[in-house]
């Protein structure tokens, strides 16, 4: 039988209903039995009249064929009332799993994000939660009147028959015998096959989400034939599976009819020796068939519950996968200062299997209400700094402090609710430009969601746009620029009046001149309010920064107002140099074409 411990995690919540679906599919095979004895007692009566040779004694067989009649009926409702709780007993089940998967996703966090594809993920939050329900609702509870009714019926069937009953329970025990061992080969297919599954999933994912440079690139063509070969292996593993359900459903069905043909021909033979009544053959022919019938139920659900259990790996994988940072158990809600102060404290962090430390002895001071920026070449670790002042990620040694208290000892939600970061690689929800600012302070006034829109410059946006503020902006924002949704994600944090303000790498979608104006307000009115960490390369973004932090190689290597750093002549300075110099030789290599430009419209 198809039972693995770690799901019964899954339905201990919906223990009560699923109960009901047990006692639902006892009562039934229980009518089944009891029509059984009905109908041997009407063959009875009907050979008594024909020995007797009396037709009016026939009349004695209708109240035992209206009672077999009545059970069939209340059997039949009996069953119906089961398929239904059955599917109430899943869908709870579902439910529960699904909301503790995208709990436990929040939880871990953008980290776990980074290192997963969302096709994958998926697949395991929608297919696999949904081949749960055959599993949990219908396979479950069958298993446990496939061992309650069988038991009982060779009991009966012993008082009647010891040899008969022998027959029928080897021809039972050897049902899940022949299941155990097909389940060793099925189990290995079923771990290939939700493997196929899942990347097949996320490569189709990924090439929806990447098919607009996929055409410019004229790669489709390529794209198309990965698709078809992990299509194909799919195919393969899931006609594996097929093949080998075929082979359980073969001797399974064998043994069982098997059983059944020899229950009944041995009755048959002891009733001619005189040692069982005519009648008793018809019904060892009942019994042993309903014996049978919970296990055919059974094989009936086998391929949809083999399939729940190999979807039930991937939810379990994905439910015990830790978060990079936990909740630490004596985590008490800080008070903070708004805006608060934050230190980094000689902090160093290595990522897995990385050979060199991604920061080492990193020490940053953050003054309330200050802004911060973050500069450095490639790979310097400005974007591991960030993960770690918003708590993504803890720091390997050392610490960072918001305001005196560790953020190991401040609760997560607190943290989350005190930080909002704008990303180079801004994503928005399907919806309009409005919905998304709103989305990060519902219970704004319009007032100040129009505060947060003027000083991200989206009203002038979206002033050329169709719908104006109301424009949807597609899945992922897709419907926007680069730079539109910079400004939607930079109001949108704006709006959520977060005391601690990360840009990271916010405004690199911008022109030059709208990046101005944005830094602009970001230092305007209410720049007091919050603690700005800023990480650009365009050093024209964090020439107004209070103090400017320089990373290299994992190390602070300059820190102090941008002023003071361009006089040394140190890091600062020479960023500085190299920037200038490509702007002047960017500059260069425009001039030619617009004299030729301005040539050509007087030539005109």
């Amino acid at each position: 039988m198809l039972i693995d411990r770690t799901v019964f995690r899954f339905v201990a919540a919906a223990r009560g209903r699923l109960a009901g679906v047990v006692a639902l599919g006892l009562a039934a095979s229980a009518a089944a039995v009891a029509t059984a004895f009905a109908l041997a007692e009407v063959v009875t009566r009907v050979l008594a009249a024909a020995s007797s040779g009396n037709a009016g004694e026939l009349s004695a067989a209708f109240p035992p064929l209206a009672i077999a009649a009545a059970l069939t009926l209340t059997r039949a409702a009996l069953l119906w009332w089961r398929e239904q709780a059955s599917v109430q007993a899943a869908v709870e089940v579902k439910h529960r799993v699904r909301r503790q998967l995208v709990r436990h996703l929040f939880h871990l966090g953008p980290t776990h994000s980074r290192r997963v594809r969302g096709g994958s993920v998926q697949a395991t939050l929608v297919d696999g939660v949904e081949h749960l329900q055959a599993y949990v609702g219908f396979y479950l509870p069958q298993v446990v009147v496939s061992l309650v009714v069988p038991t009982a019926l060779v009991g009966i069937l012993a008082s009647r028959d010891i040899g008969v009953a022998l027959l029928v329970a080897a021809g039972v025990l050897s049902v899940p015998v022949a299941q155990r061992v097909w389940r060793r080969l099925l189990g290995r297919r079923a771990n290939h096959h939700w493997d196929a599954y899942e990347t097949y999933a996320a490569r189709i994912a990924d090439t929806i989400a990447g098919i607009v440079t996929l055409v410019s690139l004229g790669a489709t063509q390529r794209a198309g034939r990965r698709l078809a070969e992990q299509a194909e292996h799919l195919r393969a593993a899931t006609t594996a599976n097929l093949r080998a359900s075929l082979g359980v459903y073969v001797v399974t069905n064998t043994a069982m009819g098997a059983g059944t043909a020899g229950a009944t021909v041995l009755a048959a033979i002891h009733a001619a020796q005189g040692h069982l009544q005519p009648a008793d053959v018809l019904l060892v022919l009942f019994l042993a068939a309903e014996c049978f019938r919970p296990l055919q139920d059974l094989q009936t659900y086998w391929h949809e519950g083999f399939y729940g259990l190999s979807a039930a790996r991937g939810i379990t994988q994905l439910l015990d996968t830790p978060p990079d940072v936990a909740e630490h158990p004596d985590a008490r809600r800080a008070t903070l200062n708004t805006p608060p102060a934050m230190k980094v404290h000689h902090v160093g962090y290595r990522y897995p299997d990385a050979p060199l430390d991604a920061l080492h002895d990193v020490s940053v001071d953050i003054p309330a209400g200050s802004t911060v920026a973050v500069v450095g070449p490639s790979g310097a670790g400005k974007s591991t700094l960030v993960q770690l002042l918003l708590r993504d990620i803890d720091p390997a040694s050392g610490s960072i402090t918001i305001d005196g208290h560790d953020l190991r000892d401040v609760p997560l939600n607190q943290l989350r609710g005190v930080t909002a970061r704008v990303a180079q690689d801004v994503v928005l929800l399907n919806g309009s430009i409005w919905d998304n600012v709103r989305l990060a302070a519902p219970a704004a006034t319009r007032a100040e969601l129009h505060e947060a829109i003027r000083a991200s410059r989206v009203d002038e946006m979206a002033s050329a746009l169709p719908a104006g503020l109301d424009t949807p902006v597609g899945e992922r924002g897709n419907a926007l620029s680069g730079g539109q949704r910079q400004r939607v994600a930079l109001a949108r944090a704006l709006a959520s009046r977060a005391p601690v303000l990360v840009l990271d790498e916010a405004t690199s979608a911008l022109d030059a001149e709208n990046e101005a104006l944005v830094t602009q307000a970001l230092h305007g009115p209410g720049a007091d309010a919050r603690t700005t960490i800023v990480v650009a390369h365009r050093l024209s973004t964090v020439a107004s920064a209070d103090v400017v932090v320089v990373l290299d190689r994992g190390r602070v290597v300059e820190a102090g107002p941008p002023a003071e750093l361009a006089r040394t002549g140190g890091a600062w300075a020479r960023m500085l140099d190299i920037q200038r110099e490509s702007l002047r030789t960017a500059a260069r290599a425009t001039r030619p074409l617009q004299d030729a430009t301005h040539h050509d419209g007087a030539a005109r």
